[in-house]
């Protein structure tokens, strides 16, 4: 057995998707998310690292930061006018 830190916004949606799947424990909700991952990933024909740079910004989003949507997802914002 391991144990994992994660954040507790995290923590909270792992648990709604434990209740959805109707999972007994987060060890075979998170063996179901790897099994499911690996899939998706296998399918995937983009550039993962690409995947994964933009991904890395989008928790620094809000619901209602489509205002700053090609900043987040490009970078630095001061080639676009509002």
């Amino acid at each position: 057995m391991s144990v994992i830190r994660i954040r507790a916004g995290v923590k909270d949606r792992l648990e709604r998707l434990k209740r959805k799947t109707g999972v007994k424990s987060m060890s075979e909700l998170i063996a179901i998310l790897v099994e499911i991952g690996e899939k998706e990933l296998d399918r995937f024909e983009g550039n993962i690292e690409a995947l994964s740079k933009s991904l890395k910004f989008a928790g620094e989003a809000g619901r209602r930061d489509s205002e700053r949507i090609d900043e987040l997802l490009y970078g630095d914002s001061s080639g676009y006018t509002n």
